[in-house]
């Protein structure tokens, strides 16, 4: 009769073992699914549901040992399939599902702590394929120059995700985390890169015979700048309002250029009546309201530990969802007003929202723009007062107070390179320490 019921598998193999515990399975579901239950009693319902899900995720991780047994003995090899992926996809699982289980497979021995709260039902399989397949993701785009070893990278991206499983985390959740783990455990990276962009900035200014080109590259901290300031004097598309994305971000640039005449007293030059470039200006645009006087107003996640630099901590983030390198985060955070938002580290749930000003209030401005004319960088800057910002030199995060006696004024440039610096000694100094706690940032360079 077994051999009737189970034609394919032989009498005392492994595959028919388990043919006959997965019917076992479906009679215990059978009988829960068909029996009368009685009022009070619906709780064998809820155990059985429960030891079924449970069971799911053992069977995958089961199937993930099986899978890597598999190809440590080639044994499809002479079969009629060619990959384990193949095989679970011919017996019905979808190919996310196939790839989880070999990813997960393959890494069983690297990932050896997720494996084992795994095997204590502390985490989901769904959860332990993420956690393998976020990691390996950040392994392949580590900077080989810091890390030459994966193992070593490994190590300390796993315990991040997992910490975020247990508390609560859910796949979509840690997909977040994964998409920050390069800037958790290598920020220098981060900084090197920006450096790198800020240093190769352009802004190439063709001119043609009927009008003109511009091409502009530059580091992330510039680009939230310059894509604010448009978004700020792009109006959306009215009735009528037939332009193009491009054609409204032109627009808005040409009004910049417009408000920046105007508050310097400039002339602000009229097309010819008619001309192409009158229409386009005639076209409904943003409030022409000049809005270069104020502070900037800054809407990005900033974790209070990233600005003290402590290690693994996770990065500021925009609003357009890019993670800011450390020094653009403490530069941003430096004199601007702060839409604070206050997140749960882990789900990015939003707890509070509310504003924090750290700006200098203007009595203080003004007494520190009757020291000089222009910004205070110590290697010389031509820049006005009035375009400058509030610098602190010892930071309010590190405890410094917004006062004259702790102030000065920076253009926004140098105010960005005064935290490149500090931020690229910070991480030299820990390199070169003993393995503890950094110590406080270095004096802030700028002053004169």
């Amino acid at each position: 009769m077994d051999d009737q019921q189970y034609p394919g598998a032989p009498a005392g193999s492994p595959a028919r073992e388990i043919e006959q515990g997965i019917s076992g399975v479906l009679r215990g579901i059978g009988r829960a699914v068909e029996a009368e239950v009685a009022p009070g009693h619906r709780e064998g319902l809820i155990r059985a549901m429960g030891a079924l899900a449970a069971g799911q995720d053992a069977l995958d991780l089961a199937a993930a040992r099986l899978a890597a047994r598999m190809r440590d003995t080639g044994a499809l090899a002479g079969s009629d399939f060619s990959t384990v992926t193949g095989l679970l996809r011919d017996h019905g699982r979808t190919l996310a599902q196939a790839k989880a289980v070999v990813q997960v497979a393959d890494r069983l021995d690297e990932y050896a702590a997720s494996v084992k709260a795994a095997e204590a039902g502390e985490i989901g399989f769904s959860h332990l394929a993420k956690v393998v397949g976020e990691c390996e993701k950040a392994v392949e785009r580590r900077p080989a120059g810091d890390f030459p070893d994966p193992d070593d990278f490994r190590a300390r991206a796993e315990p991040i995700l997992l910490e975020a499983v247990r508390a609560g985390a859910d796949p979509s959740g840690l997909g977040r985390i994964g998409r920050t783990l390069l800037q958790r455990i290598c920020p220098e990276e981060d900084e090197r890169e920006n450096r790198r962009s800020f240093a190769e900035r352009k802004a190439r200014y063709l001119r043609n015979r009927f009008g003109f080109t511009m091409e502009v590259q530059g580091d992330i901290a510039s680009d939230h700048i310059v894509s604010s300031a448009l978004d700020l004097h792009t109006a959306p598309p009215g009735e009528g309002d037939e332009r193009t994305a491009d054609e409204r971000r032109f627009d808005a640039l040409v009004q910049l250029c417009e408000n920046r005449l105007s508050a310097e007293g400039a002339p602000v030059p009229v097309p010819e009546a008619g001309s192409d470039a009158a229409k386009a200006l005639a076209a409904p645009r943003g409030s022409t309201r000049r809005r270069g006087a104020g502070r900037a107003f800054v809407n990005v996640t900033v974790p209070l530990d990233m600005l003290r630099l402590q290690e693994g901590a996770a990065p500021a983030v925009t609003d357009r969802g890019r993670a800011l390198p450390h020094s653009a985060a403490r530069a941003f955070a430096s004199d601007c007003i702060l839409q604070r938002m206050v997140t749960e580290p882990v789900t990015g749930k939003v707890l509070d929202v509310g504003t924090a000003r750290r700006t200098f209030p203007d009595k203080i401005r003004h007494a520190l723009a009757a020291r000089t004319a222009t910004c205070q960088w110590e290697e010389g800057c031509t820049v006005p007062v009035r375009w400058c910002e509030g610098d602190h030199r010892t930071e309010w995060w590190e405890g410094g107070a917004t006062t004259a006696e702790n102030g000065q004024l920076l253009c926004g440039r140098h105010n960005r390179e005064k935290h490149r610096r500090r931020t690229e000694a910070h991480y030299r100094a820990r390199r070169g320490g003993a393995g503890g706690e950094a110590g406080p940032d270095p004096p802030s360079p700028g002053a004169r």
